[in-house]
């Protein structure tokens, strides 16, 4: 292969990886303390004192902590259009750890990203090599892609950054594992254990029209490539969140992989721009 061709897919292949894929105190007791200056009228003959009984205490429930919503059979199998549901509600933070490869060319993509949101944001660092020769220059000490919660991309470009005119580079994974479910019973694979957590497996061949929306400038790298569709293959657990991803393309000839994994659910962060 020649050296700018290589250089051509490797190019494509950056754009490839997914850069961015209640509780209550009871009253207090009235006082019962005479007011300074009272009289006190003449002795009276008085009855034996009446004991006052103790009142019993009064129990206070204390709320079990809410449960986590899934959405699962009786049985344990998860019904995916009810968990994507779920997660479309839910915004989350997670650690994205995704490879990219393809002939002499690989990437590696970790970040930590927010999805869901009404704007994916993050902070990405890759790694490439052609041929096991490094592309970075060994400049690759840190996040290289930084998406604000307003939405602005940082790329940086050795020491210093600079804004991108692209948009946003994180995948809306979700819609991905929703245009699988649109296929109908045929991307259904049924469950399937990731790493100790039951999983659902969707899979089918998505139509390249079907990328614009989750992921702009990934279509439009493919689109002008002439690539027409690719399969996706993507796990998500009880709450909707993807947990596994494996997408296969085409390009030049060069069949073309970018396959990783979610972990580290938590709540979403905040993403300030890059200093």
């Amino acid at each position: 292969m020649r050296r700018s061709t290589v250089l051509a897919v490797a190019a494509a292949t950056v754009s490839l990886v997914a850069l961015v894929g209640c509780d209550g105190d009871p009253a207090p007791a009235a006082s019962s303390t005479a007011s300074p200056g009272a009289t006190t009228p003449e002795a009276a003959p008085t009855s034996a004192p009446t004991a006052t009984p103790t009142p019993a205490p009064t129990a206070v429930a204390t709320p079990a902590p809410a449960a986590t919503a899934v959405a699962t059979t009786a049985g344990g199998v998860i019904d995916p259009e009810a968990a994507l549901a779920l997660a479309e509600r839910t915004p989350y933070a997670a650690t994205q750890d995704f490879t990219s490869d393809g002939g002499p060319i690989s990437a590696v993509v970790k970040a930590r990203v927010n999805l869901n949101g009404p704007i994916r944001s993050g902070r990405l660092a890759e790694s490439m090599s052609v041929g096991g020769e490094d592309m970075m220059g060994g400049a690759n000490d840190g996040p290289s892609v930084v998406v604000t919660d307003d939405g602005t991309t940082y790329i940086r470009n050795g020491s210093s950054w600079r804004t991108s005119p692209l948009g946003n580079r994180i995948a809306d994974y979700h819609g991905y594992a929703k245009s699988l479910l649109a296929l109908g019973p045929s991307a259904r694979k049924g469950m399937e254990d990731c790493e100790g957590t039951p999983c659902y497996h969707l899979s089918g061949t998505v139509d390249l029209e079907q990328m614009k929306a989750v992921e702009p400038e990934q279509y439009m790298i493919l689109k002008g490539k002439s690539v027409e569709s690719f399969q996706l293959d993507q796990w998500i657990d009880a709450q909707g969140r993807t947990v596994r991803y494996d997408k296969k393309t085409e390009l030049r000839g060069i069949q073309m992989r970018t396959y990783g994994t979610f972990r580290d659910f938590g709540p979403v962060e905040k993403v300030d721009p890059p200093r």
